[in-house]
């Protein structure tokens, strides 16, 4: 697991406003997880819920929705998980798939990934 800070910028889907925020990236996640009272702020709302594992090993339904995401000059909507108020930003590494990104981590900085077809 390599787990780094970058920052991004996160708003609704319709891209018509973001906040910028300083995210953990977390390979060992598979979403973008952000604080609830944010993504409240920002006017998102749950579009639904699912049950997700935690690193503890058990499991907690939480409630989902797409976000968009904006790292560096790339624009992506993605999934997102309501996090706890308190929780940390996170990119998982299902939005780092989504950007075409994987970690480097002899320099714990994204970079270009290999993308395959099949």
């Amino acid at each position: 697991m390599t787990t780094f800070r970058q920052q991004v910028e996160v708003g609704p889907r319709d891209g018509s406003r973001y906040q910028p925020v300083i995210a953990l990236v977390d390979t060992a996640s598979t979403y973008a997880v952000m604080p609830s009272p944010m993504l409240s702020m920002l006017g998102i709302d749950p579009y639904w819920n699912g049950v997700l594992e935690g690193s503890d090993g058990g499991s907690e339904e939480r409630s989902l929705a797409e976000i968009r995401l904006k790292i560096g000059d790339a624009e992506r909507t993605v999934v997102c998980v309501f996090g706890q108020p308190d929780s940390q930003p996170v990119l998982g590494s299902h939005t780092l798939q989504a950007f075409g990104l994987a970690v480097d981590p002899s320099s714990n900085a994204l970079t270009q990934a290999r993308v395959f077809l099949a």
